[in-house]
């Protein structure tokens, strides 16, 4: 079948000659047409993401045009009686601005006026744009923190947050579209295609303003920045400076934007050594906080400093209980916590912050991972009245404060983290021993994310194979800890290990396996949405910081070695 789609492709009229040329490079390698052909790209938890190149596999004019004549059957079949309009974003990637002009292009040709960034532009910003103009829809050209080759198409709804309960219809629309059918108009001089910048910058900037707690700081924190040649420049050291704080100093080499992302080996956040010239810098200068954003500036990570003066990474889990518990014991304080409050986070996400809502009275819900879940709940919040939405976050560095933007907000979560800091300061205390008293509360809770790689046609199988074993053989126990319950979000059940029975699960479909054990802590395995990735969650509670450790450690060496085992059996049958 893929050659078949190889060979429509080298013979197709509407097939832009210089992927052609691409394609007849590689005729004779039979691998890599497959791997270029084998299937469409997909929309996964984020969306439509892949290498840049030619094939149907790949990000390319025809696959972002094919996307978005799809996603435009689908608007102006469901939107009939209305105007329709589509803000567009993009990011510092290969092709991105290309992408994006394209996308507009189709658009218009639909008869679908577009909103177009002027040049590149965080991904929160995107989905504040759609609210700002009541958009029907939204598409940012990004692969977020994805290698250089890569880039992707993320489409938003009328709310500003990630597609989720028509995406099966638009990926059915999207299917049905040949290459003959695509529509496209020119871009210069296009009465449907409006470039955007500054108005919607200022009144983003000013919202985001509205959301700080404290003015009783010392904003005189040195405050070290890396955009990581990414989307997050200008309006993070905009903001910041904004609201007065003077001592922002730019990690200079990644400052601009750069498609190879030529520092770093990957330009996400999660990575610590994307932050090894940051930690240089802050070193020099004596910096209290660290603070980097991934390319499209969803994602913020932070590094702190001891009182070693020496500077720490905290995962996704550390800073997104530190903010929840600085902004529920801020509100407490100021009387201005919501008697309906909630807060949202991920099934993947550590239950530290149950823990701290409870103590707040707050109520907290669970979504599946992806953010665009927890935007859907909060659009569900809204529209019924019965919960104040507080504060969402993710275990992958996403956090939101706020309600005008429906997806995590790096530059919202900076200002926060800035002001966090600057009041625990005051207090004569550094993040870490904030980090501390929270688990001498509470327990101490670590965490670690294994992303696995799979590629290919043949790693998708061999995912498909591991998650098919941990399904029909569930485990009751690892390392001396009982295991009483099982989440499997993709046949939709709960099993009690214990008395053998089950119950159903009110989450969409989603191939997640969750093992609860008795204290809190759990296991997660998922499939990666966005990349070829299996996804090992590991999230552990005990008394103390050793133990957990200890646990930590026993907990992994057991799952990598069911994983390996699972692989060579697959292989000797």
């Amino acid at each position: 079948m893929y050659r078949e789609n190889f060979e429509i492709w080298l013979e197709s009229q509407y097939i832009d000659g210089k992927i052609k040329e691409e394609l007849r490079a590689i005729e004779k390698i039979e691998s890599e047409i497959e791997d270029r052909f084998y299937k469409d790209l997909e929309f996964g938890t984020g969306g439509m993401r892949g290498k840049i190149g030619a094939g149907t596999n790949r990000m390319n004019v025809h696959t972002v045009s094919k996307a978005t004549q799809g996603i435009s059957n689908y608007l102006n079949n469901k939107y009939t009686d209305d105007d329709i309009s589509v803000a567009i974003a993009y990011d510092s990637r290969h092709m991105s601005m290309e992408f994006a002009k394209i996308a507009a292009c189709v658009f218009s040709a639909n008869g679908i006026k577009v909103y177009l960034f002027e040049n590149l532009r965080p991904t929160p910003e995107l989905s504040y744009t759609v609210r700002y103009f009541k958009c029907k829809a939204g598409v940012v050209i990004t692969a977020s923190h994805n290698t250089a080759e890569y880039n992707g198409y993320k489409i938003y709804d009328e709310h500003g947050g990630q597609v989720t309960t028509d995406i099966d219809v638009i990926i059915k629309n999207i299917k049905e579209v040949q290459l003959k059918d695509i529509k496209s108009s020119q871009f210069e001089q296009n009465s449907n295609i409006i470039i955007i910048g500054e108005e919607i910058d200022t009144s983003y900037i000013n919202d985001i303003k509205k959301l700080s707690l404290r003015t009783d700081i010392d904003k005189s924190l040195k405050i070290v920045f890396t955009p990581l040649h990414g989307t997050g420049n200008k309006p993070i050291r905009r903001l910041l400076k904004e609201i007065g704080y003077e001592n922002i100093s730019i990690v200079h080499e990644q400052e601009n934007p750069d498609p190879d992302f030529s520092t770093v080996k990957s330009p996400n956040p999660e990575d610590i050594s994307s932050f090894d010239l940051a930690i240089k810098h802050a070193q020099k200068i004596n910096a209290d906080i660290i603070l980097g954003t991934d390319p499209d500036c969803d994602r913020v990570g932070l590094v702190v400093k001891n009182h070693k003066n020496e500077y720490i990474a905290l995962n996704g889990n550390q800073t997104g209980a530190l903010l929840l518990n600085y902004i529920l014991s801020t509100l407490k304080e100021k009387n201005s916590l919501p008697s309906n409050g909630a807060i949202i986070k991920t099934i993947v996400t550590s239950e530290l912050g149950r823990e701290i809502a409870l103590k707040y009275g707050v109520a907290a819900y669970d979504t599946l991972t992806g953010f665009k879940y927890i935007a859907e709940l909060m659009e569900l919040f809204e529209a019924k009245q019965d919960y104040k939405f507080i504060f969402g976050y993710e275990e992958s560095y996403g956090y939101l404060s706020g309600t005008f933007v429906r997806d995590k907000d790096a530059v919202i979560a900076s200002m926060l983290l800035c002001e966090m800091t600057a009041y625990y300061n005051k207090q004569n205390k550094n993040l870490l021993d904030v980090l501390y008293d929270i688990y001498e509360e509470y327990g101490y809770f670590i965490e670690e994310t294994l992303s696995l790689s799979f590629t290919g046609i043949t790693g998708q199988n061999k995912m498909k194979a591991i998650m098919e074993y941990f399904r029909e053989n569930k485990l009751n126990s690892l390392s001396g800890k009982n295991i009483p319950l099982v989440y499997d979000y993709k046949m939709g059940i709960a099993s009690n290990l214990l008395n053998g029975q089950t119950e159903k699960i009110n989450y969409p479909k989603s191939d997640v396996l969750k093992f609860c054990f008795e204290d809190s802590s759990w296991i997660a395995l998922r499939p990666s949405g966005t990349e070829p990735k299996l996804k090992v969650y590991f999230s552990i509670r005990e008394a103390e910081e050793k133990e957990a450790i200890e646990s930590l450690g026993k907990i992994k060496t057991e799952i990598v070695g069911i994983i390996e085992r699972i692989q060579l059996n697959n292989q000797a049958g």
